[in-house]
């Protein structure tokens, strides 16, 4: 949940899939996989990446799924927080390893993360525990919890271990680290996509919610008000330099501590009775803040796993007009698609970026798959040294020159459809010029449920573009969603420079008029 990850890409569960490396490397890292993994490893997932369950009122044996399940959607109201009240009837019940998109079909999110894992030699209950948790609470709570997961799994107090989390889950390590003693056993900590210091996508997901499944939701209202009930929207709120914007000098004129603040928005749902208390949320930011600001102890081996040159919104910026407040959302391609640069990246820590993967499946990244083959084989320090980070590809213009592909990404205009409607598919592309792209380097495609390949018509759309990004282009087309229920993809390929077409997909659900 996925940095606000579900943050609406990962909300939505939007999953954009880029060519991957060259596999000239590859023996190397598969031959780490000989070996047995020289410590235990704790896998801890991003928000809304664990299943949410009720016990069954009747008495039943088996818990009812309350999040994870198309069934479940319709309930999604039933998960809002009441202020101040300790409701343990929804508890975590597992990883979702096929995440649920939308609740309406399922995309491999973290099934694909184990299996990498697995052919490194971990085995599932011996050497490699997933944490489940419930990502609508503090990452305090979470970190808490986390601590007692350790104690129950990995019992001797002796023994070391890894841990290796995604998105939220870094967060909840960070805290269990560097507050709650896990820095005592704890040999390496890898965070993917974690944003440390927030996401603007908190904002744009609460403003617009989750398109058409709003309705199966309740509304845009329900949604909001549920989705502020949680304590964990609050602690993923965007606070790094630049990131909010709109008062005078450039300060943030929307300070979301502050009730009178969220009125001003006139955003029906915003409720002080079902939000949190807003000052002790806001202390235990403070309180993160600082954790996450201190270095862990040298005996902790410390890395970060960025994504770089995808679509990111970055900045928010907060607009007085008359009694309400306008929010206008910008974007930049230095950031995996939820989380900028700045977010991810700490001041002491090791770096290792990738241009190829969103944040999603920065995980899937065979890439990411190299550098973590050997860091948790052997150590941080040799990844870094021997996994080369790939370069960027180049993109042939009409003039002959070759140019950079800082990125490319594919979304429409909905998340979701119902069968017989139009949509638009909007292509975005970030080159290292401005010079125009031709269109003859672009091939977009819908592949309908019901397995027909329809390539659609593109043209130029600047309109559609970052107005405050003159390296970005924007292409759009419209398609026919088709008669059929289920998984539809639009995908768009872009010839490059000595390699294999760079492609670029996003998954949408179908479902009946």
């Amino acid at each position: 949940m996925k940095p606000w990850a579900s943050l609406r890409r990962l909300l939505a569960l939007v999953l954009t899939v880029m060519a991957m490396p060259a596999a000239a490397p590859e023996r190397a890292w598969r031959a780490e996989a000989a070996a047995a993994p020289p410590r235990p490893l704790i896998f801890v997932p991003g928000l809304l990446g664990s299943r949410l369950c009720r016990a069954d009122p009747a008495g039943g044996a088996e818990p009812h799924v309350v999040w994870g399940t198309l069934g479940a959607l319709p309930g999604f109201p039933t998960l809002r927080l009441e202020p101040g009240a300790s409701d343990q009837t929804i508890k975590p019940c597992g990883l979702l390893r096929e995440i649920v998109y939308l609740g309406l079909f399922t995309q491999q999110v973290y099934a694909p993360v184990l299996a990498h894992l697995e052919s490194l030699g971990y085995r599932e209950g011996s050497t490699l525990f997933a944490f489940d948790y419930d990502w609508r609470r503090s990452v305090f709570d979470n970190a808490a919890a986390l601590a007692a997961f350790v104690r129950d799994k990995i019992p001797d107090e002796t023994q070391k271990f890894d841990i290796l989390a995604h998105s939220m889950g870094g967060l909840v390590s960070r805290v269990y680290v560097g507050k709650l003693g896990g820095s005592a056993r704890t040999a390496r900590l890898l965070s993917a996509g974690t944003p440390f210091f927030g996401s603007v996508k908190v904002y744009e997901t609460v403003q617009q919610g989750w398109g058409a499944a709003n309705l199966l939701m309740g509304g845009l209202t329900e949604f909001r008000r549920t989705m502020l009930s949680f304590p964990s929207a609050y602690e993923l709120m965007p606070r790094y330099d630049g990131c909010c914007t709109g008062g005078a000098g450039g300060a943030p004129s929307f300070v979301p501590a502050n009730i009178a603040a969220w009125r001003s928005l006139a955003w029906q749902g915003v409720d002080a009775a079902t939000m949190p208390d807003l000052g002790a949320t806001f202390a235990r930011v403070d309180e993160l803040r600082d954790i996450i600001a201190k270095p862990l102890p040298s005996t902790v081996e410390d890395v970060l796993l960025v994504g770089v040159d995808q679509r990111t919104p970055h900045r928010v910026v907060f607009k007085q007009t008359g009694p309400m407040m306008a929010v206008q959302v910008q974007k930049t391609w230095a950031g995996d698609g939820t989380v900028v640069r700045e977010s991810a990246a700490l001041a002491k820590a090791p770096l290792r970026p990738t241009s190829f993967a969103d944040h999603e499946r920065i995980l899937h990244d065979p890439q990411i798959q190299q550098f973590l083959a050997v860091a948790l084989s052997r150590s941080v320090t040799e990844a870094l040294r021997e996994v080369p980070v790939r370069p960027r590809d180049k993109v042939r213009m009409p003039d002959g020159k070759d140019t950079e592909l800082v990125g490319i990404a594919i979304v429409a205009d909905q998340p979701m459809y119902r069968a017989g409607e139009r949509g638009r598919a909007y292509v975005h592309v970030r080159l290292g010029n401005k010079q125009p792209l031709a269109l003859n380097k672009l091939r977009t495609f819908l592949h309908t449920p019901d397995g027909r390949r329809i390539r659609i018509a593109m043209r130029s759309d600047p309109a559609a573009s970052e107005p405050t990004n003159p390296f970005e282009q924007t292409f759009s087309g419209r398609f026919d969603v088709g008669g059929g229920t289920g998984t539809a993809i639009l995908k768009v390929t872009i010839a490059v420079t000595g390699r294999q077409s760079r492609v670029a997909e996003r998954s949408f659900a179908v479902i009946a008029p």
